[in-house]
């Protein structure tokens, strides 16, 4: 991955879950501009909620993974995100297969659920190289640590 839509991770727990924050700023870039508010598009909230997925994966399978992205069904949008709003973002595994995986994922804001995700779908490729292996276990820190 090139660029985190996701500020950092907050808690992993391994083949489980994993959660982190984002909080929408002006330099998000993409914003919508209605009424004399900004919002966030909930499209890259969504993005964001899958790279978050990408990542659990990733980690939970031990770093000896490429994931990729197959599929996001099932969403639900049921409040606005702001610039200045703070999210939390939640990933919860549905099921680890040999070649995919699927999860499911939700955006809080406020106390309440504000996207809903039911199923984001992976395909998942093994890392021949070591030092692709070690490239993701670092970054994967970083992003923990942040």
């Amino acid at each position: 991955m090139r660029f985190q839509l996701f500020d950092k991770i907050t808690e992993f727990n391994k083949g489980k879950s994993i959660a982190g924050v984002k909080n929408p700023t002006l330099e998000s870039g993409n914003l919508i501009s209605l009424n004399h508010a900004l919002y966030y598009p909930a499209s890259l909230s969504i993005e964001a909620l899958a790279q978050l997925g990408g990542w659990f994966i990733t980690a939970s399978r031990d770093f000896s993974l490429l994931v990729v992205l197959g599929m996001i069904t099932g969403g639900e949008i049921h409040q606005d995100i702001m610039i200045g709003d703070s999210l939390i973002l939640k990933v919860n595994l549905l099921e680890l297969m040999p070649g995919s995986s699927i999860v499911r994922g939700e955006v809080w804001k406020e106390g309440a659920c504000a996207i809903k995700i039911n199923r984001i779908v992976y395909g998942m490729f093994k890392i021949q190289e070591d030092r692709h292996v070690r490239e993701q276990e670092r970054m994967f820190s970083s992003l923990l640590q942040a």
